[in-house]
């Protein structure tokens, strides 16, 4: 399996050289709202989490490139040894896969990362089937090192749901459109074209945060 890692400085340097500052990047400057003195009440992401019946549950968290085949590797092993080993079933299984900061393209569909070349330029990400970057998004085909199984639809079949972020589309849209761009637009176009049994989140850490709340185990994918 080829992992790809782009550092956190050399990444934000590219966006800089295309256009867009770090302050940008990490949000500038804008004030977090205050904090409220009562807890919040229940809200859609965590219905959304709460959905998740099976007694097993986990979150694999997929940050960089790299960590997104590792994130899905993950969630077919979970399955496939509780079953064999365990006698666990899927409905006993609630697993999320979450695509967030430097992963998020692999939440999006093969439509938008061909028109998008910029996911692969700016992530360097190769497809493992043509060696050039990718024109789509491969976890949705190939296999992780050839392991049945070890891709999107496969850990779908078995119940698996992805998570995306939010905050990294919005970002990422405003890189693609650029100074004269419609970021707006391409911000809902992503979103509308997430991968199957996906939920965009408010952001990626949002989340994780929701998941662990609703008594989700957390596991660092990469």
């Amino acid at each position: 399996m080829t992992r790809t890692t782009v550092p956190r400085r050399s990444f934000l340097a590219r966006l800089a050289a295309a256009g867009v500052g770090v302050g940008a990047a990490l949000g500038g400057s804008a004030a977090l709202p205050a904090a409220a003195g009562a807890e919040s009440p229940s809200d859609d992401l965590d219905a959304w989490f709460g959905a998740m019946k099976g007694a097993n549950k986990v979150i694999y968290d997929c940050v960089n490139p790299g960590g997104a085949p590792d994130g899905v590797m993950f969630a077919r092993n979970i399955i496939k040894f509780s079953s064999e080993k365990l006698g666990t079933k899927d409905a006993e299984m609630s697993v999320v896969v979450s695509f967030r900061h430097f992963a998020t393209p692999f939440g999006y569909n093969d439509a938008m990362w061909a028109k998008y070349p910029q996911f692969a330029e700016m992530l360097k990400v190769e497809d493992p089937k043509t060696k050039k970057p990718a024109a789509r998004n491969w976890l949705l085909h190939e296999l992780v090192e050839g392991e049945p199984g070890a891709n999107i639809p496969g850990i779908r079949s078995h119940g698996v749901t992805f998570a995306v972020c939010g905050a990294a589309t919005e970002f990422l849209a405003r890189v693609i459109a650029g100074p004269k761009g419609d970021s707006k637009k391409i911000d809902a176009e992503l979103a509308a074209n997430l991968i199957p049994a996906a939920k965009m989140m408010p952001a990626g850490v949002v989340g994780v945060q929701r998941a662990q709340k609703a008594g989700f185990a957390y596991t660092y994918a990469g």
